[in-house]
């Protein structure tokens, strides 16, 4: 008997399929039936856990004899459970409460958020940010909270026709699932592989290879090797066996690649609040290169140990090529802004205005290329951030200076630049450079240059447009 043939017969006699005993060895089903048709054999490794989940020697699956077949002692507990819909419903409505926990606290964390950054005037780009996070994070719980109960649903006519019957010997139990006194599964089941136990009233729940099985605690004898493996599991922190912790491992990077783009978006945001530069922020976003670089390479890592690796791979290629392609933007568009005082001096020197000491300034020149503003034809825009000290003075002489008007009359709005916003402006100066005239239509029809300038009074931020329109009287 060859090692590929000996690997399908424990396997078959333990009632696993080749996709179970692949979640067990933390391989694909496809690695299992390359073992089992002799084409690779398990390394080392594969061995030594191959071993004990089919409690067999190395040496018994490595030669030649015929498998020894196992002397089945007296089982040292023997139990059958029957279900009725009464004890599904009653463990399901325990089952969900931890889903429901999770959601309300997450919940009630982000509108703690919400607040937080409220009272202290943050960027309105990271709560856009936070909302975004809390909208995603809410529909993954309610996604999660739907497909949970509906693959109880889809359990429950199977259970309520299926009789489950235990037998526990040392280190491992078999359970038979029957249906109409005919057995339809056998599992041999070691303690060991028992990924969680749960107990929830009067019912255990035991989790086996993503699969749920209910126990009742009722007919349990009290000294019963589940109860003992129960408060053992739930009172000593038991050592996690390796290839779980390079699962979790691999869970931990794949989660982490996923926020990367998350992460370096709320830092770019925070960084623009400070300095008002959002496209030079974008470096930022090299910063979270190495997280999914580390996704890729432990990737390999798990290939090389025939685990499961590929989600690992991709996830880290694509967030990796994301991170860099927003990244470059500081570099691609490094020279699309300009940071001098040329347009704040021009301004004050032609229109005869006073502008307070600017934090930041960031201008466009926008004769570049090719226009697609539906009016007028723009020069240049410059947007001006200043400190709420600063400007105090400034916002006090707006209403009483003739230069500045609160608003903009109907007749008006046509000579206006395309970025004058009445909605959040709240002081406006139109000057025509070629007449030389504040705030008036111009007395005959023509093509004209305007400046305009528009002050955010509540966000201190002032907005100058230089641009050209055509008027007709």
């Amino acid at each position: 008997m060859t090692v590929g043939e000996k690997i399908q017969f424990y396997r078959k006699k333990i009632g696993l399929s080749q996709e179970e005993l692949g979640q067990k060895m933390l391989v694909s089903r496809q690695t299992v039936s390359l073992w089992e048709t002799d084409k690779t054999l398990p390394t080392v490794d594969n061995l030594i856990r191959l071993k004990e989940i089919f409690s067999v020697s190395i040496d018994d699956m490595l030669t030649e004899n015929e498998p020894k077949e196992e002397i089945q002692n007296e089982p040292k507990e023997a139990y059958i459970f029957k279900y009725e819909k009464s004890d599904l419903q009653e463990v399901f409505k325990k089952v969900r409460f931890p889903l429901i926990k999770r959601a309300i606290i997450f919940t009630l964390a982000c509108i703690v958020l919400f607040i937080f950054f409220a009272a202290t005037e943050t960027n309105q780009t990271i709560i856009g940010l936070l909302l975004g996070c809390f909208l995603i994070g809410l529909i993954s719980h309610i996604k999660g909270y739907f497909a949970y109960r509906k693959a109880w649903k889809n359990s429950v006519s199977r259970i309520l026709q299926s009789t489950y019957s235990y037998e526990i010997f040392e280190g491992y139990f078999v359970l038979n699932v029957s249906q109409n006194e005919e057995i339809t599964r056998t599992l041999k089941i070691y303690f060991d592989d028992i990924e969680k136990i749960q107990t929830f009233g009067s019912y255990l729940v035991l989790q086996i290879s993503g699969q749920s099985y209910i126990i009742k605690k009722d007919v349990l004898i009290p000294e019963s090797t589940f109860i003992a493996f129960c408060n053992s599991a739930q009172n000593k922190g038991e050592a996690k066996k390796p290839k779980d912790k390079l699962k979790n491992v691999s869970i931990l990077l794949f989660i982490l690649s996923i926020c990367t783009i998350w992460g370096a978006l709320i830092g770019v945001a925070i960084l623009s609040g400070i300095n008002q530069a959002m496209t030079e922020n974008m470096w930022v976003f090299f910063l979270f290169l190495p997280i999914p670089i580390a996704s890729i390479v432990f990737g390999f890592y798990l290939k090389k140990k025939d685990y499961k690796y590929k989600k690992n791979v991709i996830v880290g290629f694509i967030m990796a090529a994301l991170l860099c392609i927003y990244g470059s933007f500081t570099f691609i568009f490094a020279n699309v802004y300009s940071h001098n005082d040329e347009p704040i001096q021009n301004v004050e020197q032609l229109l005869d205005i006073d502008i307070p000491t600017h934090s930041r300034i960031n201008t466009q020149d926008w004769t570049k290329g090719t226009q697609s503003i539906p009016r007028g034809y723009i020069y240049s825009t410059s947007d001006i951030y200043f400190d709420n000290i600063i400007v105090a003075e400034f916002e006090k002489n707006l209403s009483s200076d003739t230069k500045w008007i609160s608003t903009i009359p109907n007749d008006m709005v046509g000579i206006t630049s395309y970025f004058c916003d009445i909605q959040t402006s709240d002081y406006y100066i139109i000057y025509n450079k070629d007449t030389k005239e504040f705030n008036k239509l111009p007395n005959e029809s023509g093509t004209y240059v305007f400046i305009n300038i528009l002050y955010n009074a509540e966000n201190n931020i002032m907005k100058l447009v230089e641009y050209q329109i055509e008027y007709t009287k």
